[in-house]
């Protein structure tokens, strides 16, 4: 044999110890054999240990360990963009360095001269492998499980047996991509052809049992039913195989031992046929087939309690409503509805309340299927068509054929069918019918883009609630009546519109909470969310945004590790990158499409980025955790550089002849989307904007960074001047001082000074600006700034005539109040 694979004397092939014996080759021009590769062509093998072939049949290195994780990975993807930060995981677990781009880059680049020059491709924001002019043994046996299927279906059963055999042949060992890379993207399509590769054997032997073969299989199909003992199928097989080979007793033992295994591991009993056949094998001749039953129709009705305190959200249940219509009038497609939105925000109640109100709608019944931890579309479809009354044995085992009767099922019934806790468009496109009026309601946490822009499904977003449905969801899961104390619109507003958080907070009053306990635990955000949860742990707002947490790849968690850094509603994308250290544009707009994708966070109308006052909570607990004190001290930083550069293009605009902290308001080409702030108008605005999340900077930073801080303030003087309040120019400026003294900075401590002895003038709090003035005058002197000090004696002296002070004010005007040096 070729490739490599050890054979006995007989032709029996070893790498799986249970494939029956070789037959040649199937030359038959009807399977689709790919032609003769081009000399630069290369022939990739994963069914087994992975490893790249030339045209003369040599195995060639593709370079050590990482060189063979990389390509696994590209060639699972199956020619379909890997991202870096999947490769970057594979290669180097979670979270790694920032240097290890251009390590990737390297090992690409060597991958490369292995495989060909053209044949790793790089797209957006990863790798892809072009496998066209290459073989992959995977997709040869494909095509040659596809080709027996048809030999099959027009009555070839000997050419079919050839085509399964030697497709079965090609695999090296029992495990798809042995050994190549651990991540979640390999393992599925390993898993996927181990299924394809029984499921091929299978339909193998079903062959070569009509065929009379049996007697040669009893040995080869006891080992392979040994190994799968859960597989009632292979089971079902070797029975028929042994009682026509006068086995009847140990076709009887392997029934008894089937029906332990199955109690003991599933705690469930053999399937209809497998019953069926062992009682045909008990009471007459050797049967020709395993025997099946008919379906039965059957009208499910599966959804989950509604919850019996459901509050508000009208105009979404009136948006399920319109879709409703739509699959009663024939529209295409037939109602079908993603509901999503962040963890803890309702979805399920929603769905399950408007089901639960029309009932009668649906007299095909109601199916809900969880497909929570990722469960394949595959065994999903098969529950949907059992629950509507496929016999288990008659389940096809093909997914696009399952998927097929599931939509002739429907097509003849009106059934709601409700999917909850998807995880991918490609996990929920199986279930979508087709003709007829049956619904279709998907709940997931992601916002599932790809059915709106392939199917056309409505997407339905649940958003916090608002303060009147959240009070009167509050009083009625605590069970309380009457107007709302102010305890209880604190504990509405502490909850922030999520309605997990408010059921659990009620369920705390109920059992006895007072309110203003449960206000004063909830006040400190430290231990907000540990205390949003059950006594019984049971319900925890923290375990359900944990659930999207764990499903990011390290780069978007560090992302939403670092925006809980930031205490404000929404940050620019520029503040985004620099707090996580970000340098290149396309990379942070996948990360915030990725997060944004899984609600956790929102990117607004002007293109900033926000997150949920609870999410805010988690990202930053999650850092404190995950993150060492250095490097969220260094993400601070970075991002207060960069509102200072922001910051002083602003104060360039709105007040050119003050300056900023420090000189002229040049863009930093190392910060990405600084504001383009080209008229005063503009500079305004944007302060505006960002003004609460600059000064909650400030105050947050006088201790921690005070160098950074101090210029903050410095380069919002303008802005404060012109549109803040006189109280908050004031504490602001105030606390700008104390950073700079922080600091030792003397130059920051007289320019902000100088300001504060503005405010207070012009509070005419005249005693207070004096003091702030000439404290302003003696730090300029010191430092040997007479610009700056010419100028705070300017105001001063502005300040004195204005109050009849003529005297005194005309020196410090003309400047003749400044001593000479020295």
């Amino acid at each position: 044999m070729s490739g490599g694979r050890s054979t006995t004397a007989n032709g029996r092939c070893l790498s799986f110890g249970w494939i029956a014996e070789c037959c040649p080759p199937c030359h038959d021009r009807r399977v689709p054999h790919r032609s003769r590769p081009k000399k630069e062509s290369m022939r990739f093998e994963v069914l087994g240990p992975l490893r790249a072939v030339d045209t003369s049949g040599s195995v060639v290195p593709v370079g050590g360990r990482q060189h063979e994780v990389v390509l696994a990975c590209l060639l699972a993807a199956g020619g379909r963009t890997v991202a870096d930060s999947t490769l970057l995981e594979a290669l180097w677990g979670r979270d790694p360095s920032d240097n290890k781009h251009g390590a990737l880059r390297v090992l690409v680049h060597h991958l490369r001269r292995t495989v060909g020059p053209g044949s790793i491709i790089r797209a957006t924001g990863g790798y892809r492998i072009r496998l066209a002019g290459h073989e992959v043994d995977a997709d040869e046996f494909v095509a040659l499980v596809d080709a027996a299927a048809r030999d099959e279906a027009q009555g070839r059963f000997a050419e079919a047996r050839e085509c399964h055999r030697a497709a079965l042949r090609l695999w090296r060992g029992t495990d798809a991509y042995h050994g190549a890379a651990d991540t979640d993207l390999v393992r599925a399509a390993a898993n996927r052809l181990s299924e394809q590769r029984l499921t091929a054997y299978e339909s193998c032997v079903d062959i070569e049992l009509s065929l009379g073969l049996h007697r040669d299989l009893c040995a080869e199909l006891s080992a392979v039913a040994t190994e799968n003992a859960l597989r009632e199928r292979l089971q079902a097989q070797l029975m028929l195989a042994l009682v026509r080979s006068d086995r009847r007793a140990e076709a009887l033992t392997v029934y008894e031992r089937t029906r332990r295994i199955l109690a003991d591991e599933l705690g469930a009993d053999p399937g209809t046929r497998l019953r069926q056949l062992y009682t045909a094998i008990l009471q007459g001749p050797t049967p020709a087939v395993a025997p099946s039953v008919a379906p039965a129709a059957v009208r499910p009705a599966q959804l989950p309690v509604p919850p019996s305190n459901f509050v508000g959200r009208h105009d979404e249940l009136g948006v399920l409503d319109a879709e409703h219509a739509k699959s009663r009038s024939g529209q295409r497609p037939s109602g079908s509805v993603v509901v999503t939105g962040s963890g803890g925000m309702g979805k399920t109640a929603l769905v399950t309340h408007w089901a639960d109100q029309n009932r009668q709608s649906f007299p095909g019944g109601q199916l809900y299927l969880d497909l929570d931890n990722d469960v394949p579309a595959t065994v999903a479809l098969a529950r949907a068509l059992v629950d509507l009354g496929i016999a288990p044995d008659d389940v096809p085992r093909q997914a696009e054929t399952r998927a097929a009767q599931l939509r002739s099922l429907l097509s003849s019934r009106t059934v709601l069918l409700v999917l909850d806790n998807v995880g991918s468009a490609r996990q929920a496109r199986p279930f979508f019918p087709g003709a007829g009026d049956s619904m279709l309601v998907i709940i997931s946490r992601n916002r599932l883009d790809g059915l709106v822009a392939r199917e056309g499904t409505h997407l339905l977003v649940l958003n916090p609630l608002h303060v009147e449905p959240a009070t009167a969801l509050l009083e009625a899961t605590a069970g309380m009546s009457g107007s709302a104390t102010g305890d209880i619109r604190t504990l509405v507003e502490l909850c922030h519109g999520m309605p997990l958080a408010i059921r659990i907070v009620g369920a705390h009053l109920r059992l006895g909470a007072r309110p203003d306990a449960l206000v004063a635990a909830l006040h400190d955000e430290r231990t907000r969310l540990a205390r949003l949860t059950t006594t019984d742990g049971d319900a925890s707002v923290r375990a359900v945004i944990a659930v999207s947490y764990r499903r990011l790849a390290a780069p978007a968690r560090r992302l939403l590790r670092h925006l809980g850094l930031v205490d404000t509603h929404a940050v620019p994308r520029g503040a985004a990158a620099a707090v996580a250290g970000i340098s290149c544009g396309a990379v942070l707009t996948d990360l915030i499409d990725r997060l944004a994708a899984a609600n956790l966070v929102t990117v607004e109308v002007d293109g900033r980025v926000s997150l949920h006052q609870l999410t805010r909570m988690f990202a930053r607990q999650q850092g404190q955790l995950e993150d060492t004190s250095t490097d969220r001290a260094a993400a601070e930083r970075e991002l207060l550089r960069w509102y200072g550069h922001a910051t002083r293009q602003a104060q360039h605009r709105i007040r050119p002849t003050a300056g900023g902290a420090d000189g002229a308001a040049v863009p930093d080409p190392r910060y990405l989307f600084l504001p383009d702030l080209t008229e005063t108008v503009a500079a305004v605005s944007w302060v505006d904007t960002e003004a609460d999340t600059i000064i909650g900077l400030i105050a947050q930073h006088v201790r921690t960074h005070p160098d950074l801080a101090w210029p903050l303030a410095v380069n919002i003087r303008g802005w404060l001047q012109r549109r803040a309040p006189r109280d908050t120019w004031i504490a602001v400026i105030e606390q700008g001082i104390r950073s700079a003294v922080l600091a030792g900075s003397s130059t920051g401590e007289a320019i902000l000074r100088g300001s504060l002895g503005v405010a207070h003038s012009l509070l005419l709090q005249r005693t207070e600006a004096r003091a702030a003035y000439e404290r302003a005058i003696a730090l300029f002197g010191h430092s040997g700034d007479p610009a700056g000090r010419a100028d705070v004696e300017a105001s001063l002296g502005a300040m004195l005539a204005d109050s009849g002070e003529l005297d005194e004010a005309l020196p410090r005007c003309c400047g003749r109040g400044i001593s000479r040096p020295g």
